[in-house]
């Protein structure tokens, strides 16, 4: 995920400096916007934080106390380096609010 996150950004800094300087001088620039690689990239990353958040959930639902907070933990950090890569869709945000209930129930106990 780093490396993704770094790929993203770098791609997103270069694509922002040479866009203006591409305007300036009336050379096409709309292929730069984010609807080729860097969208897949982040779109596959919202798929697998999504099918991660979700196999966290259930290994929560059905685990002991004991590795609970672990997975947790990592379930959030997970959701939050995606997110820092292309922010969450509707389905993204609903896993994540799943996780974030069951971690709230887990704390009460």
């Amino acid at each position: 995920m780093c490396r993704l996150e770094r790929s993203v950004n770098s791609a997103e800094r270069t694509r922002e400096s040479a866009s203006k300087r591409y305007r300036s001088f009336h050379i096409p620039w709309e292929w730069m916007l984010d609807t080729g690689l860097i969208g897949q990239m982040k779109l596959s990353s919202l798929r697998l934080a999504r099918e991660f958040m979700k196999r966290v959930t259930k290994e929560l639902e059905s685990n002991e106390a004991s590795q609970e907070d672990n997975l947790l933990v990592q379930g959030v950090r997970f959701a939050f380096r995606v997110h820092q890569v292309g922010g969450f869709d509707s389905e993204t945000i609903q896993a994540f609010q799943e996780l974030k209930k069951i971690g709230s129930a887990s704390t009460k106990l």
